[in-house]
């Protein structure tokens, strides 16, 4: 179905006639390097080094974009992006970001398979974004893309913008979950088991400056114990020599007990990741915060990283990770990168290397390294 929907979409392009009333642009990104992966401490096991070819320092994704101007300052828009693993003969693995919607001087209304916002402010202020062996958002939980998804986005007014947003079932089609959760009720139906997000984002940029405060919660239908709640502040600034961002989170609550206790919004049966296989009715209680920097030198950036995950919902299971790098711009769209980082997890913690912030536990060793070119287009 995917791949039929790109075909007719190519169709239309070459005809240039299906979309005469609209801008449409082809867009992509491609990332091939090699990454090796080794070493243990705490909960994670002493392996053999893992050297793999693949995508490392971003997603490779192929996508198509547009709008069309309905007159009076409104436009329609839309966005269908398709995640794809050059690597392997897999074509097109998964859906990327998929909206359509109006925007205006009212500000922007879409609806679709949206970008998790607090896992987007994890990959703004990190100077290693959500990819690479350096990223910070696999040492924690997020929705890195919610299903069944709306949002609203504020014009900008004085520095600020606001965004809201809400999902009825943020992982499947409503009723898709009533199965999954455990204990499992008697007998679920209509929307039991769905799960719902609501989240609040206030984005103020004055120049060098820039500041996120982020604040959601989820909670599975006819689960009086399900709630999860999560506050993230982010903050940058851009020195001109050197670019400085920040993260602080807060998570806590009694999120349902799911199958797996650590699923993943980019797998089969997407999800809250990391939650470290939570009983039904803990209360899960973590701190997560790191600080960046960016340096540029002509074509060339430097990037260094350290952050530190807390949790008070088990003794022994804190960890840290410090991350190095650099890129190199042969030109505005093709960039060398090389990384390297290191995790150092207390007894009972396993967090692992993962070149994606949707990690969702595939992570190996506590010491990794990648290089390689990217290609934007």
């Amino acid at each position: 179905m995917q791949k039929k929907i790109i075909a007719l979409a190519i169709a239309a392009l070459a005809s240039g006639t299906a979309f005469a009333q609209s801008n449409v642009t082809l867009y992509g990104n491609i990332d091939m390097g090699w990454m090796t992966r080794s070493g243990h401490n705490g909960a994670v096991a002493n392996m053999e080094t893992q050297n793999a070819i693949g995508q490392n320092a971003s997603q490779s994704y192929i996508g198509f974009k547009g709008s069309e101007d309905l007159g009076g300052g409104l436009k329609a828009i839309f966005d269908l992006q398709y995640r794809i693993n050059p690597d392997v003969d897999e074509g097109i693995s998964k859906a990327g970001r998929q909206y359509v919607g109006l925007t205006g001087g009212f500000g922007t209304a879409v609806a679709g398979y949206l970008d998790g916002l607090r896992y987007g402010i994890y990959g703004k202020y990190n100077p290693f974004g959500n990819y690479s062996v350096g990223n910070f958002a696999s040492m924690t939980t997020q929705y890195d893309r919610a299903a069944n998804a709306i949002a609203y986005i504020s014009p900008a007014y004085k520095g600020f913008t606001l965004i809201l947003a809400t999902s009825t079932n943020t992982q499947t089609p409503e009723g898709g979950l009533n199965g999954v959760h455990s204990p499992a009720l008697v007998n679920p139906s209509g929307n039991d088991g769905d799960d719902r997000l609501f989240s609040i984002n206030l984005i103020y940029v004055d120049g060098p400056l820039s500041v996120d405060l982020d604040y959601e919660t989820t909670k599975a239908v006819g689960y009086s114990d399900s709630r999860l709640y999560v506050a993230t502040t982010g903050i940058s600034y851009d020195f001109g020599v050197v670019k400085i961002g920040a993260v602080y989170d807060v998570i806590h609550g009694q999120p349902n007990s799911l199958i797996g206790g650590n699923i993943d919004l980019d797998a089969a049966t997407p999800g809250l990741q990391n939650l470290g296989g939570l009983a039904a009715g803990q209360t899960y209680d973590r701190r997560n915060w790191f600080i960046g920097a960016t340096v540029p030198y002509g074509n060339a950036k430097f990037l260094a990283g350290y952050g530190k995950v807390k949790d008070r919902t088990k003794d022994d299971a804190d960890a840290s990770k410090w991350a190095i790098g650099a890129r190199y711009a042969l030109s505005k769209r093709t960039e060398l990168y090389a990384d390297y980082a290191h995790i150092r997890n207390d007894k009972n913690a396993a967090f692992a290397i993962s070149p994606m912030g949707n990690t969702n536990g595939a992570g190996v060793g506590v010491s990794g390294f990648d290089f390689g070119i990217k290609h934007s287009f």
